[in-house]
Formats: structure tokens, sequence, C-alpha cells
């Protein structure tokens, strides 16, 4: 649910932008939370990618423009980038994508 939104009864959901050891563990962390809704996102690099606890979508979301409609389409609440530190195209995208769809980012260092 985004900040002012009138719709209660959406969970409040978190796209985590994975591929790391700390993706896993913070969608771990986060599945066991009541009402939150947990995505992983996974390049789809690798053949046999360790799952993540929750949803997990696979593929990339088609540049920033793409992954602002992801997180409307959705209705994302927070997306947290937990890449690998060489997935500097994917953190741009993120930065930009999430400044369209006015949906806070973190991002794990």
């Amino acid at each position: 649910m985004h900040p002012g939104s009138a719709d209660v009864t959406s969970p409040f959901t978190v796209l985590i932008l994975g591929g790391t050891a700390e993706g896993r563990a913070l969608a771990r962390a986060l599945d066991a939370v009541p009402d939150l809704r947990v995505v992983s996102s996974l390049a789809g690099r690798v053949a046999d990618p360790k799952r993540p606890p929750g949803e997990v979508r696979i593929g990339g979301f088609g540049g920033a423009e793409g992954l602002a409609a992801y997180l409307r389409g959705q209705d994302v609440s927070a997306v947290v980038d937990a890449t690998h530190p060489f997935a500097a195209t994917m953190g741009q995208n993120a930065v930009r994508g999430c400044a369209a769809a006015e949906v806070p980012l973190l991002r794990l260092e």
C-alpha cells in the first residue's frame, strides 16, 4: 500500500532485487512478518538459483520504465536493491524506476 492510499486491505509489498546472500536472508526474515508480501526478483543468469522464501520472479523488467510499470501494476510499497555490486545497470534502473513510480528504494551495500 502506498503512503496516502485509501485501500487498507492490500498487503504491504516489498520487492527485493536479489541475487546475493543478503537478499535471501532479508527475504527469509521478511517472509515471517504477517501481512507482508515479499517478492524476490532474480536476474535469471543462473540455471538453478537458490530460491528465497516468498514469491520469486525470474528475469529482467525491461529497463527503468519496465520496472516502474511492474511496481505500479503490483502495487509495490518499497524496493530493496540487494543485487551484486557488479549489477550496476540494474542499480541505475532501480533508482530511475522507483523514482518514476514514487516507490521508496533502499540499497544494501
